[in-house]
């Protein structure tokens, strides 16, 4: 990390603890990049980090295809376009408003540190998912949304569409509370086109049996008719039902 800030930085070092993670903090162009080469799986960057010439380090390690893969992440002010602007120029890979790199920390670094492999729908639940999902099914729907979506943030290959999925379907329902019909129809659309390709089963979510719920749902949205939503029976709201991968990663 490059975060001369020290509630940031040790609030880097404090996530990258909890997944199992170390963090160096460079100091000079050199040691940045035998870093990222050592198998260094992301980098942070304060974009206020004015005594280090990060840009310089930045396009060196994305003109160096030994290093070039690792990803970059910066933060900083949202109202800054200019800098945002010149970070991405030099290679940054994403560059966060200040308050969205502090709220996804954690998740931003697990995500970097967890193992991937070929076939993401083997690998176990994130455990932001976990959490998401436990929400979900005691019916906080707001709440299942704001951890759901720090993770779907993080993840940035598509098996984030499973998350999304999942999310929007707890929106649906959130929608009905509501006494909104068109939102709820809308988010039950979305979410039945994120899901489809990770049907039967995906990171242990029965996503066939989570689909079909919730086109059940659909139908008695559309059968009720919108004045008379609060008729919708709340016993059908779907619940995201898990098997072996997720008990196993537990």
């Amino acid at each position: 990390m490059i975060v001369p800030n020290l509630m940031f930085a040790t609030r880097v070092e404090d996530a990258a603890r909890s997944a199992g993670a170390a963090v160096l903090t460079p100091i000079d162009q050199a040691v940045f990049l035998t870093a990222l080469r050592d198998g260094a799986r992301l980098v942070i960057i304060d974009s206020n980090a004015a005594n280090v010439p990060w840009m310089e380090w930045v396009r060196a390690a994305k003109d160096d295809p030994s290093t070039a893969a690792v990803p970059i992440l910066a933060f900083g002010s949202h109202q800054d376009l200019d800098l945002r602007n010149r970070a991405l120029g030099a290679g940054v890979d994403r560059y966060l408003a200040r308050s969205n790199f502090s709220e996804g920390l954690n998740e931003f670094v697990a995500a970097a540190v967890r193992e991937a492999t070929a076939d993401p729908c083997n690998e176990p639940l994130p455990e932001g998912v976990l959490r998401g999902i436990e929400e979900f099914n005691a019916g906080q729907y707001f709440e299942q949304h704001e951890t759901l979506e720090l993770v779907w943030r993080a993840e940035r290959r598509p098996i984030r569409d499973l998350y999304r999925g999942v999310l929007q379907i707890g929106v649906a329902c959130l929608q009905v509370e509501r006494g909104n019909a068109v939102g709820a129809l809308k988010m039950i659309d979305r979410a039945v086109k994120w899901l489809q390709p990770f049907r039967p089963i995906c990171q242990g979510i029965d996503v066939d049996r989570l689909l079909a719920d919730a086109v059940r749902l659909r139908g008695v949205i559309e059968r009720v008719g919108a004045d008379q939503i609060d008729r919708v029976d709340r016993r059908l709201f779907p619940k995201v039902h898990l098997t072996a991968v997720s008990s196993h990663h537990e």
